[in-house]
């Protein structure tokens, strides 16, 4: 089975192709850094220098394993380099320095920057066609999580791990993206009920004799705790139903809508009596909370069951990649 297929049962959708191609690679990089050695042999190659290319440009590859020169043109061995600092590496031009010279029996290498400010590995005596010198260092593979079912030079025991990783970062991903569509859906509900209050506050409210018992004011006290609770900073700008929207905060939102809903429900008890427009844009305005309300518990839960899966793939990465650095 394709990795993309086993990200798919963990996270319950379609996946980003790109995204998670790159997300594997970074796996794979973080994996390999902290595996024991005798792990990350497995995830080692050999690269070649001779005459053509005397020096390694260390860019994108990992630890440098070992090193070693074949000491002559024919009948020779592959002798193990010593590694030197690379502030001596010219010494090993010098045949009179006893530390640091390097000969076909006794070569050395170093990791300096080259001219172009690369890390590089030299080797001295420098490599040639019949003297070649053979680098072993970790290989960072790339993955193609639709294709691949396997990783190259990457221990079988680890792969699983890849899995782990790709899958939770695609469940933030998830989480970013939804972010931005229920904002708008839910911010049109609000705007909405801010629409239908602007209504009943511009009507012509007439004679308040004609209201018992401060029937009209009990009505507009409820209308302007509302509105306060939905957009007039109340109790401050980052807690009323637009600032907790654009903080995220999804229960401080879900607890404004509902003050919100009660005080419209007090309102409409004291205008029952009311003009028929009152009324009606009373209905409109719950109707959109309640709306609002319904949108927001929907993507409420399905966020909390991002937050939770993620959590869960994330200790179970955990878990695995401290087994395998206990190997």
């Amino acid at each position: 089975m394709a990795f993309d297929a086993q990200i798919a049962d963990l996270i319950g959708g379609t996946i980003d192709q790109t995204a998670c191609d790159q997300w594997a690679a970074d796996a794979c990089n973080e994996i390999i850094n902290q595996l024991p050695a005798v792990l990350k042999t497995k995830c080692a190659t050999r690269s070649t220098l001779n005459n053509s290319a005397t020096t390694l440009d260390l860019d994108s590859k990992g630890d440098i394993i070992h090193v070693v020169r074949l000491s002559a043109d024919s009948g020779g061995y592959q002798i193990p380099c010593r590694e030197i600092p690379s502030r001596y590496g010219d010494l090993s031009n010098d045949p009179n320095d006893l530390n640091y010279y390097a000969t076909a029996s006794d070569p050395v290498f170093w990791v300096s920057a080259n001219s172009s400010g690369n890390p590089t590995l030299f080797v001295k005596p420098l490599p040639t066609a019949n003297q070649p010198a053979y680098v072993n260092h970790i290989a960072y593979p790339s993955v193609d999580v639709s294709a691949d079912s396997t990783i190259a030079n990457f221990p079988d025991e680890a792969e699983h791990l890849v899995v782990l990783y790709v899958a939770s970062r695609q469940l933030l991903q998830y989480q970013n993206t939804m972010t931005t569509s229920w904002q708008s859906d839910i911010t049109t509900a609000i705007n909405a009920v801010n629409t239908a209050l602007d209504r009943i506050a511009s009507h012509n409210w007439g004679d308040t004799e004609n209201f018992q018992n401060g029937d009209l004011e009990k009505v507009k006290d409820a209308l302007d705790n509302a509105k306060n609770v939905i957009n007039n900073n109340q109790p401050s700008s980052t807690t009323d139903a637009y600032g907790a929207l654009a903080n995220e905060d999804l229960e401080l939102m879900s607890g404004a809508l509902s003050i919100a809903s009660t005080e419209i429900n007090r309102a409409s008890v004291n205008i029952s009596e009311w003009s028929s427009i009152g009324s009606m844009a009373i209905q409109e305005a719950n109707g959109f909370i309640a709306e609002a309300s319904s949108r927001l518990q929907l993507e409420s839960t399905k966020y909390q069951w991002y937050s939770d899966q993620y959590a869960k793939l994330n200790a179970e990465y955990g878990r695995g990649l401290a087994a395998l650095k206990g190997a």
